[in-house]
């Protein structure tokens, strides 16, 4: 079947399902200007790490030899960036405009934030990798989490902007509630606050219950082999229970599924960008 056949496809199964689920990962923010591995935005971005001998945000994520001014003072340029920085976004508008007549629901190993930037209801939304937004304890002392905005409002007077560190212990997030050091509201240890996601994972169970039988279409769009827990097993295993599911998987390099549903599923390995664009052309 040709590309263009496959596109008319998917736009009719689009068209006649009944609900909609969205599982999105990296390459998705990719596809959509947020690229982990792009070397010169980097550079432009920071300028400051590139004299530290860095060239790319991946090799940032999870890095453990830093200090916590060092470590602050990056990721008070990271989120400037990537969360702050980026609010309308055409690739989610479109997205959006796509699904937004339809019973839709995201689960996204993302935490940038874009889908409820770009309209997608919050209470549509399972982000169970956390969200850029907020900042919790390191311990935890307690499962509270706060907006980040503040902390790093707090930082701003101690922070160089030419070396993109901190320079100054004050301006060090400590938690409210006990004075640990705190960290993004993101999945990177067993300190994580799983119980912020546990209503989104209860309306996702009660949306998946509701359309069991219906016509129902799975977007993946950019789920990898990082975290494949989190969105691609389950929305091949969705895929093969629900008896009136299609999975549509795009992904430049892994379009591949691994359980035996190929008459399920419809499989482009392309990029996502393209992809939207002409299903909504």
């Amino acid at each position: 079947m040709s590309t263009v056949d496959k596109m008319k496809r998917i736009a009719e199964k689009l068209a006649q399902a009944d609900a909609v689920l969205i599982g999105a990962g990296a390459g998705l923010s990719a596809a959509a200007g947020i690229n982990y591995l792009d070397e010169q935005r980097f550079a432009e971005v920071f300028p400051g790490w590139v004299k530290k001998g860095f060239t790319a945000q991946y090799q940032l994520m999870g890095y453990p030899y830093w200090t916590q001014l060092e470590q602050w003072g990056y990721y008070k340029a990271h989120l400037e960036y990537v969360y702050f920085g980026q609010q309308h976004n055409p690739l989610y508008q479109r997205l959006f405009d796509l699904v937004k007549d339809k019973d839709y629901f995201v689960m996204t190993s993302n935490v940038d934030g874009l889908f409820y930037k770009n309209g997608f209801d919050k209470s549509r939304l399972y982000t169970p990798q956390g969200d850029y937004g907020k900042i919790q304890c390191t311990v935890p002392c307690s499962q509270q989490v706060w907006d980040i905005a503040p902390f790093l409002q707090a930082m701003t007077p101690f922070y160089d902007r030419h070396e993109q560190v901190l320079t100054d212990e004050r301006g060090i997030p400590k938690c409210p509630n006990c004075g640990s050091h705190m960290f993004i509201h993101a999945r990177i240890d067993g300190s994580f606050i799983d119980s912020e996601h546990e209503r989104e994972y209860r309306n996702l169970m009660t949306w998946l219950n509701k359309n069991a039988n219906n016509q129902v279409l799975l977007l993946d769009l950019g789920s990898g082999f990082n975290t494949p827990t989190v969105i691609r097993l389950p929305m091949e295993n969705l895929t093969q229970t629900m008896p009136n599911a299609h999975l549509v998987r795009v992904n430049l390099e892994h379009d591949e599924v691994s359980l035996d549903i190929p008459h399920k599923a419809s499989l482009f390995k392309q990029d996502i960008k393209g992809f939207i664009s002409e299903l909504t052309a």
